[in-house]
């Protein structure tokens, strides 16, 4: 199967690899498909599971395979026209970090969405890096993870808590503007929606203790 994305499409999926790898260069990424679309799930090292999807031509059978986030990333640079995506699920996967790869959101059974304007929650978002550089500064690496998470854990937007709107703003996903974001729930689950993808939480359950690092 050879699937096709848009030279624009390419670059911004491959952009979102990249901004990952800064943090962890073996990190995976599940790639599913709609008839006429290509996504991406990740799962960075902010306590979030992350979703980008673009168009994409020739999908001609369903994909769901794992694939090292590295290759992909190089396979969309250098061959958009066809990822090779059965040779890079063949590559050596590292266990996926929390929550799992394998336990994704629902596709549906979301509740009516709160919307907002992106740039309104930004403040939000850069008070709470302030006050984590802040108390921070000097600690011990434990310390600084247990800080971190006493503060991305708060409450944030339409339930979901401040490492999501960090992990946005942090991936591209909220910029300081007029555009709307919209935050919906099912279960236990927390979506952030965007126009450049979403973010998703767990609330309890084996997902909930999500690995977290310290990403200023």
């Amino acid at each position: 199967m050879t699937i096709w994305l848009a030279d624009a499409d390419a670059r911004a999926l491959e952009a979102f690899c990249r901004r990952q790898l800064r943090w962890d260069a073996t990190l995976p990424g599940r790639v599913v498909s709609t008839p006429n679309a290509l996504g991406v799930f990740t799962a960075p090292p902010l306590g979030v599971l992350v979703f980008v999807a673009v168009p994409a031509d020739g999908v001609d059978r369903p994909v769901d395979v794992t694939v090292m986030l590295a290759g992909l990333a190089d396979a969309l640079r250098d061959h958009p026209e066809d990822l090779g995506l059965d040779r890079l699920a063949k590559a050596t996967i590292p266990p996926a970090p929390a929550p799992s790869l394998n336990h994704l959101p629902p596709a549906d059974g979301w509740q009516l969405p709160i919307t907002a304007v992106a740039g309104d929650l930004v403040p939000l978002v850069q008070a709470a890096t302030r006050e984590f550089s802040g108390r921070a500064a000097g600690s011990a690496p434990r310390e600084q993870q247990e800080v971190a998470e006493e503060i991305w854990s708060r409450p944030g937007f339409g339930g979901l808590p401040i490492r999501a709107l960090h992990a946005a703003r942090q991936l591209g996903m909220l910029p300081a503007d007029s555009s709307r974001i919209a935050a919906a729930t099912s279960g236990q689950w927390r979506r952030l929606s965007t126009s450049r993808g979403q973010v998703f939480s767990y609330s309890s359950g084996p997902a909930a203790r999500l690995a977290l690092q310290v990403v200023r």
